[in-house]
């Protein structure tokens, strides 16, 4: 047998090992922060717009880039003319040198264009970024909610649990008639039904995350820290803040590449010329050259060309005009949406869920000294469960709402 000693420090050691051991195979947990940081890091998406971006990059540089001369060199067999010596032949051969040169003003309309698309690169990572870290705010509230109507759920069970306990013992000892045990058993079972689907939601919720921020790990728990939320401004203020609108921000980019485009292209009818030298030996001549090749336009004067990048401006103008219309009009939603749920949460915060409580606490008194039945408390039960899942789910569709604005206006609204 072990001493009370050896036995003391034995038990501690085990305890300081179950509890090692849970620790080290327990879920990682991440808050809102982290989980937008890790997004940006490791998610596909940012990786294309980056890769887009950098091959933009590339695009400047061979915008910069020089064209190579090209050398020419031919030889072959050379005949006298008037040498009186029959079958005299003799090797000839010639050299060229052609270096193409572009004029001033379509080097910097190549360039011009080149840079136009990197700034469109640019912008389509931020529009990307902006977008993923909205939608992981979105799936991120949606894992908190259905967390917390799990949690909300599973205290209704127990209550219920306990309540079935109750009335199975009133009726075995003849208090209380059958037909509340049955009553009971049916609420319980339906409280049972639904917890259990409020954790499918919950593994639902959290698959679409892990989806969103690419290497996850298939098991793995969020912080129930809800952001914080900047003061919304005015529908007047919202909709001049529209213009920061990351989507919007790149057609207007995309406007400005269209007008490089023309300005390219209408330079590029008469793009440059070709300087070219060339030294030519014949058996009894030596000749050296020096000359200018211009293109003309004679036959093409690139007006498909020209015509199609003007039509490209044209489609990127109303491209803004139809965003801007659409932005209008989605911020006017949103923000309606949002008076909705704010007015949602004052009727619950200002009466109804006291009430409630109130009905609840009548109902259960009354039960208890013998003034009502079963069946008036567990509707009362459930009317004051409804009341919470309600209001619980008009809070997030506050943040909902919030997030919407936030998606159309370009600015954080919704702060980890």
């Amino acid at each position: 047998m072990l001493s009370n000693t050896r036995w003391r420090k034995a038990s501690r050691l085990l305890c300081l090992f179950c509890c090692t051991s849970s620790l080290a195979f327990a879920d990682p947990t991440f808050d809102l922060k982290t989980l937008l940081d890790k997004a940006i890091a490791e998610n596909p998406m940012m990786a294309v717009s980056k890769a887009q971006t950098a091959a933009a990059a590339a695009g400047i540089t061979a915008a910069r880039a020089y064209y190579n001369p090209d050398l020419e060199v031919m030889g072959g067999p050379a005949r006298y003319r008037g040498v009186p010596t029959p079958g005299a032949t003799e090797r000839n051969y010639g050299i060229t040198i052609s270096q193409p040169l572009d004029f001033p003003g379509t080097r910097t309309s190549r360039r011009e264009l080149a840079e136009q698309q990197f700034t469109y690169a640019e912008k389509g990572i931020q529009t990307t970024s902006f977008d993923l870290r909205n939608q992981i705010k979105q799936a991120y509230l949606g894992v908190l909610l259905r967390q917390q109507l799990l949690e909300m759920l599973g205290a209704n069970l127990a209550l219920l649990q306990e309540i079935q306990s109750k009335v199975k013992r009133k009726v075995e000892i003849g208090e209380a008639p059958r037909y509340e045990l049955i009553k009971a058993d049916t609420e319980l079972l339906a409280a049972e039904r639904d917890y259990a689907s409020a954790q499918t939601r919950i593994d639902e919720a959290k698959a679409i995350l892990r989806g969103m921020i690419g290497n996850m790990p298939d098991s793995f728990e969020i912080k129930s820290e809800l952001p914080t939320i900047a003061t919304l401004p005015s529908i007047t203020e919202l909709r001049q803040s529209a213009e920061n609108n990351p989507y919007l921000q790149q057609l207007i980019t995309a406007k400005d590449g269209a007008e490089a485009k023309l300005k390219l292209e209408q330079a590029l009818r008469f793009p440059g010329l070709t300087l070219k030298s060339d030294f030519t030996q014949d058996p009894d001549l030596n000749t050296f050259r020096v000359g200018v090749v211009v293109p003309l336009p004679v036959w093409n004067r690139r007006e498909g060309q020209i015509a199609q990048a003007a039509a490209g401006i044209e489609e990127a103008d109303a491209n803004i005009k139809l965003q801007q219309q659409v932005l209008r009009k989605e911020i006017d939603s949103a923000y309606q949406r949002n008076v909705i749920a704010s007015n949602q949460l004052k009727v619950f915060e200002n009466g109804l869920l006291q009430q409630s409580e109130a009905t609840l606490s009548r109902a259960e008194a009354a039960y208890k000294f013998g003034e009502r039945g079963i069946l008036e408390y567990l509707d009362a039960q459930r009317v004051n469960r409804d009341v919470k899942r309600d209001y619980l789910i008009a809070k997030f569709d506050y943040f909902f709402s919030v997030l919407q604005i936030e998606r159309f206006i370009g600015s954080d609204l919704v702060q980890p």
